[in-house]
């Protein structure tokens, strides 16, 4: 006879620093102990956890069996486990984890209350380490909205579970089931695998849902737990699919019930969402293991129904999640059944149109007043997942002012204004009952006298920002204003080198620069004379905002180019000019594609095809992007021809930010908070180690160099903090000019910062140190990789290792002070060439205000591919 109603089995592994929590939250539950079993297996722990546990076991009045084994993993722990369960029912509780302590009270009376349930699912809640914060946030937190019930998955199939670890299993039926966890399966999945055999096995698939239960997910704060490190490890991409996935799927065919479609959807569609994340995890894999990553999901495809993609409820999908799933995988060609008018640019008497497809592009006729026309401007976007483009998007920007058709592979399509959406194959009382009440609303709106228009209820602070912004003088200081901006707290970038030319040549354009009041560009720029200065966040700003045509900045963040609303919904209705902060060379378009850029400069040749060519990932168009060169660099290059090289004396150490580095983000603007892990970094231990070298100091005073360190201005709040070397100057962008530091470089030592552009174009050698290019193109930093390999592309030697780095400087000082040949037949391929990039953007600028000429048409050129790492 079964004298324990419940079995606790938990893999051990370096947990000792959660194991208090876990355990006391054992020891609180309010069910009777004397009927719970606990079995701690320690999978070979190299911290204190087995300690912790024998101490605990010798404690508690729980009946607890330890079980010690070398490491192999969490479902080897488990199973070992499994041999020692005697209860009825037996759980995988996580040792980071913690539970209710009504837990086990709570499944004991559903169970009571639903005897035939084969399963029992309990309430995950997210518990977020960093903030002590238990949030009811998981994805499938749904199937607890109708509170404790017993549910047949077959019949409800969005009822899904794949955690063993929030779940209870009867013992008597895994084992005669022969069930155990699949050790093959790393890093994820296990636990899914595991409930979804277990469901497949059972004739009839009764779960009991238990919201009463509730079991707190810890997120760890250092990001350290095998889900959040998952994304990484190339067992995601492979061994997951082939003996998770597809396992499932053959074992259950041919008859595949929808809620283990829905399961293996659920699961791709993370991986499908996570491509689309600002950075990707998986920019660093092998090109085997994406190749078997999408040969597994092509066998995958074959078994899941068209019906179950496109019905598919668990989590939201973006419109190309859907259709990557749905077509990416099918060897023929598709294409959406309409073409949708997505945008309108008023100004030009443009319109935009775009359509989806797979396999091979349609052939296109578009007519304007029934004749044949070539766009201005046309594009195929891709979207890209795991380095395959599994969807493209036509992009075409055709006139306004007449009647537009278009024809795709010689049939006339259905033009329409809204994207088409997934079909819906079933319907709930609850959607019948929201459409019925809307369409009463609208019946009932249709009855009622339109209601007087009220005015604008402001908040006191901006009671007086309208009025002002409306006021005559106000209204013609500020009339079709541009506003030149580089960040809130800094300038002497692109946007103040254009200003200063337009203030020089261009006194026309109504140009005014933004800069905090209390910034020393703000000083600086007083002491030279400069009197249109407007202080950012100012009220004065916020009507210069509300009268402004455009706003032209080095930088896209939104308090650039979306800084405030007021309370009655008030807003800057301006253009958006991105003149870029450096040479775009990697990938971020995820940044970009959200922003309504109407006018971007680039300044090399592949850098404009990589933005507005063909198979790029960008929105953008050639309507939208202009190979101009940058404000900056016709500064840069009169200042650099200024210094002889025997004046060129300095060797410049300028490494970039990373995401993982700095602190949280100050509000909305550019300030942040420290990060005191920054001096235990190896970030830092890896420059330090540099600056610090004898062998540097060796080369500086046998070429009578000088040393400088100017890091990226995210990271010059930690510069007081830094010990270094009497000989090594540092630096500050916001003491420093860094074209006149750029100028006086006998070479410039960077990592992946666009600041090797600027070095280049006016001659400077260029030495790259890489030293952590796996984790800044793994997902750690905002970025992921372009079309420029450092490689076959850089302007200099790439480093890897801390003697590389000296090598390369040693052998970059001994070829002189311009770059090595190699190097030299890069710069002059790549670069417009600079001198008149302020007037080139002046006119694109200009431009945008006036209508295009029908028949105009800007070629498209094809985007340079994306160079991966491995």
């Amino acid at each position: 006879m079964i004298d324990k109603k419940f079995a606790v089995v938990s893999a051990v592994y370096n947990v000792s620093r959660y194991l208090d929590d876990f355990l006391s939250s054992l020891d609180r539950q309010t069910f009777d102990h004397s009927l719970i079993e606990i079995i701690l297996v320690d999978d070979g722990s190299t911290d204190d956890s087995l300690d912790q546990l024998n101490e605990w076991a010798a404690a508690t009045d729980f009946a607890v069996t330890m079980l010690m084994k070398t490491n192999g993993g969490q479902a080897s722990a488990r199973n070992l486990g499994l041999g020692s369960v005697t209860a009825e029912w037996v759980t995988f509780a996580d040792p980071d984890d913690t539970l209710a302590e009504d837990y086990f009270e709570a499944v004991d009376a559903s169970l009571n209350s639903h005897a035939n349930a084969e399963m029992v699912i309990c309430h995950l809640v997210d518990n977020f380490e960093a903030t002590d914060e238990v949030k009811d946030s998981h994805p499938l937190r749904h199937r607890f909205r109708g509170g404790d019930q017993l549910v047949d998955v077959d019949r409800f199939p969005e009822y899904i579970h794949l955690h063993a670890s929030s779940a209870f299993f009867r013992t008597a039926k895994v084992n005669d089931l022969g069930l155990r966890f699949d050790e093959r399966l790393r890093p994820t999945f296990e636990d899914g695998h595991f409930v979804q055999k277990y469901l497949l096995m059972l004739p009839k698939r009764l779960v009991s849902v238990v919201d009463s239960a509730k079991y707190f997910y810890r997120r760890r704060a250092d990001k350290s737990s095998t889900l959040q490190t998952s994304a990484t490890d190339p067992g995601k991409y492979t061994t997951v699919l082939e003996f998770g996935c597809l396992q499932l799927l053959e074992q259950a065919a041919p008859e595949i019930p929808l809620w283990l479609q829905y399961v293996i959807i659920y699961e791709l569609t993370w991986t499908l969402r996570a491509e689309e994340a600002m950075y990707s995890a998986t920019s660093s894999l092998e090109s085997a293991v994406v190749a078997r990553f999408h040969e597994l999901v092509g066998r995958i495809r074959g078994y899941l129904s068209s019906e179950a993609i496109e019905s598919f409820p668990l989590v939201k999908r973006s419109t190309t999640q859907f259709e990557a799933l749905a077509h990416g995988y099918v060897q023929e060609n598709w294409r959406w059944q309409s073409v949708v008018v997505d945008s309108l640019d008023e100004d030009r008497r443009l319109v935009e149109l775009r359509y989806h497809y797979t396999g091979t592009r349609p052939r296109e006729v578009t007519r304007f007043r029934g004749k044949p026309i070539e766009p201005l401007a046309a594009k195929t976007r891709d979207f890209t997942y795991l380095r395959r483009a599994l969807i493209h998007e036509r992009i075409l920007w055709v006139p306004a002012d007449g009647t537009v058709e278009i024809l795709l592979d010689g049939t006339p399509v259905p033009v329409t204004f809204g994207w088409p959406k997934p079909r819906q194959f079933s319907v709930r009382p609850a959607q019948v009952q929201a459409q019925r009440g809307s369409m009463q609303k609208q019946k009932s709106k249709a009855r009622r006298p339109k209601p007087r228009k009220r005015s604008a209820k402001f908040s006191a602070r901006d009671s007086f920002v309208p009025s002002m912004a409306r006021a005559a003088p106000i209204r013609r200081m500020f009339a079709d204003a541009w506003v030149l901006m580089d960040r809130d707290v800094n300038a002497n970038d692109n946007a103040e080198h254009l200003f200063r030319y337009l203030r020089r040549r261009r006194r026309d354009i109504n140009a005014w620069f933004v800069v905090e009041k209390n910034s020393p560009d703000w000083s600086r720029l007083r002491n030279e004379g400069y009197k249109r200065l407007i202080p950012y966040g100012s009220t004065l700003w916020k009507a210069l905002c509300l009268n402004a045509r455009y706003i032209v900045s080095s930088h896209a963040d939104a308090y650039v180019y979306s800084p405030f609303v007021l309370s009655n919904g008030e807003r800057p209705r301006w253009k958006f000019v991105f003149l870029q902060h450096g040479v775009t060379q990697n990938n971020i378009s995820r940044w970009l594609n959200g922003k309504n850029i109407a006018g971007m400069v680039t300044s090399t040749v592949d850098e404009f095809a990589s933005v507005a060519g063909d198979h790029s990932p960008y929105k953008l168009s050639a309507k939208d992007v202009s190979l101009t060169g940058m404000p900056r660099h016709d500064v840069l290059a009169k200042k650099a021809s200024s210094y002889a090289l025997d004046e060129r004396s300095v060797i410049t150490v300028m490494p970039t930010w990373r995401q993982f580095l700095v602190g949280e983000a100050i509000g909305r603007g550019n300030r942040r908070l420290p990060n005191y892990g920054f001096f235990e970094s190896e970030f830092l231990r890896r420059w330090l180690d540099v600056l610090e070298s004898p062998e540097l100091q060796r080369m500086a005073e046998e070429h009578e160099y000088r040393i400088m360190f100017m890091p990226h201005p995210n990271l010059e709040d930690y510069l007081p903090g830094l010990t270094l070397p009497d000989h090594v100057e540092v630096r500050s962008f916001a003491e420093t000019n860094v074209q006149d530091v750029i100028a006086q470089s006998a070479v410039v030592v960077t990592d992946y910062s666009s600041i090797a552009f600027d070095a280049a174009i006016v001659h400077r050698p260029v030495v790259y140190y890489q030293f952590d290019r796996e984790r800044v193109f793994g997902g750690d930093h905002l970025t992921k990789p372009g079309y420029f390999s450092y490689d076959r592309a850089g302007f200099g030697p790439v480093a890897l290792e801390h003697d590389q780095v000296l090598e390369a400087l040693h052998m970059t000082l001994g070829h002189g002070k311009e770059p090595a040949p190699e190097y030299m037949r890069r710069i002059e391929r790549t670069f417009v060439t600079p001198g008149h990039a302020c007037s080139r953007v002046t006119e694109m600028i200009e431009e945008l205000d006036h209508p295009v000429c029908i028949g105009d048409h800007r070629p498209t050129p094809k985007a340079p591919e994306i160079q991966y790492t491995n």
